[in-house]
């Protein structure tokens, strides 16, 4: 019977911990109450705050209103609840950390471009650095930064980045004036995963520098941390535990991988290739190739000034431009943010009218123009289609009795073409901002 009566405590606090977390009203903002102790505890945040610490706190919290019964068999639920949550075991694998755990410094790129998938892919990369990729995390140590960063990768991964997507395919249907029934409906969409992203930034932000529970140095110290004994016996491929060694986390003193020219890439590149090379006939052939590439990069002059400032870079109130801007019927979007990037530029003083070879680009400053240079195209082409069916309107009207005309009722494709772009090539430039190399590189040049 006391068993029973336990395990339906147990649940019963996993259900109200639940309710709490997702409702809000969990979140205590102000330092709770301190619990008697038998060793010094420290009150921390999410980044520290472990799901063994917050069962212990509901459950503190809860003894005031529990029957004697409850009471008198306290010790037992409270290791039983333990003992449970440190059986449950989830891959590394499955678990996003938070960018204030990669690094402390709010310069670093992980802290300032790091979206949800970049995140993951960072997590993943340090934890095959560190041999961990095969190890699991007792929930007993899991966060609750863990937890709300996992949560937040999936909802953006599978909600986000789809209605983001699906709301700039919705067609126009019906229009009155400037504005038309695909607009209204898309909009919401829109402004709502926007919003969803600023009240996560927000409120991890909040969490991570609250006090939510005491902890003492023994779970502070494994706050997040896998179990490295249990291997659930997954084999990373070579290249990516080559790749992970000889990356670490940027910083101040480690400079992120968009710093590097094309040149230095390049020297890099080639090293690689020839350490691996089969034979003394590929390296022949690398070697070749080398010197083609680098005649191409020391000659090949490119406006670099006219490459505009990365959209992450933009100030608050340039994010707010472009965000209004890109609801601009033809012209909202890309183009807009090639003036808003350029403006930045100028602003901040560049020479707008400088060139210089090609081997002494930046790679982040490659990316920015692989990027506008994706986006324009799509929004070229999405002009293109739009001017075209625009002039088959009337007969397309015509043909269906002139009641309807059946391109306003075709979803728009372009979205989904420069889906690679918007989620593949800036996630991309993310993780080169957020790691650095660590391994003996050669000198630029």
């Amino acid at each position: 019977m006391g068993r029973t009566r336990r395990r339906l405590l147990s649940s019963a606090v996993a259900a109200a911990l639940t309710g709490a977390l997702v409702c809000g009203s969990a979140i205590a903002y102000a330092a709770p109450d301190e619990p008697a102790r038998a060793q010094e505890t420290t009150c921390v945040g999410s980044n520290q705050a472990t799901m063994g610490a917050i069962f212990d706190a509901v459950l503190q919290a809860s003894k005031p209103i529990l029957p004697q019964p409850f009471l008198d068999n306290y010790a037992d639920i409270r290791a039983e609840g333990h003992q449970r949550l440190n059986s449950t075991g989830i891959s590394t694998l499955a678990v996003s950390n938070p960018a204030a755990t990669q690094s402390t410094d709010p310069d670093a790129g992980i802290n300032q471009y790091g979206d949800p998938i970049t995140r993951y892919i960072v997590t993943q990369l340090m934890n095959v650095k560190n041999g961990e990729e095969s190890a699991v995390i007792r929930a007993e140590n899991l966060t609750l930064g863990q937890a709300v960063e996992t949560a937040y990768f999936l909802i953006y991964t599978t909600a986000l980045v789809p209605a983001n997507i699906i709301a700039g395919m919705i067609p126009s249907m019906v229009s009155l004036g400037p504005v038309s029934a695909g607009m209204l409906i898309s909009l919401p969409l829109k402004l709502g995963a926007k919003g969803f992203a600023l009240l996560y930034d927000a409120t991890q932000s909040q969490l991570e520098r609250s006090c939510l529970v005491w902890a003492d140095r023994r779970a502070i110290d494994a706050a997040g941390r896998p179990d490295r004994e249990v291997d659930l016996g997954f084999e990373t491929p070579v290249f990516v535990e080559d790749l992970a060694a000889s990356l670490s986390i940027a910083g101040a003193d480690c400079p992120p991988v968009t710093e590097m020219t094309l040149a230095h890439v390049l020297s890099r590149t080639v090293d690689y290739l020839r350490s691996t090379s089969p034979g003394p006939d590929s390296t022949q052939q690398i070697e070749d190739q080398q010197a083609r590439l680098a005649w191409i990069l020391d000659h090949a002059m490119v406006p670099s000034g006219l490459i505009p400032a990365d959209p992450d870079d933009f100030s608050t109130i340039e994010t707010l431009l472009s965000t209004a801007l890109g609801l601009v019927p033809t012209v909202g979007g890309a183009a807009t943010d090639v003036l808003l990037g350029l403006v930045h530029d100028g602003f901040a003083g560049e020479n707008l009218a400088e060139v210089q070879p090609l081997g002494t680009v930046h790679v982040g400053d490659a990316l920015t123009a692989a990027y506008f240079a994706y986006s324009l195209t799509t929004q070229v082409m999405e002009i293109g289609y739009d001017t075209a069916t625009d002039a088959l309107s009337p007969v397309a009207t015509a043909a269906a009795g002139g009641v309807v005309n059946p391109f306003d009722w075709i979803p728009s494709p372009f979205p989904l073409v420069n889906a690679p772009n918007t989620y593949g090539l800036s996630t991309y430039h993310h993780v080169l901002s957020s790691v650095c190399v660590t391994d003996n590189a050669p000198t630029e040049g």
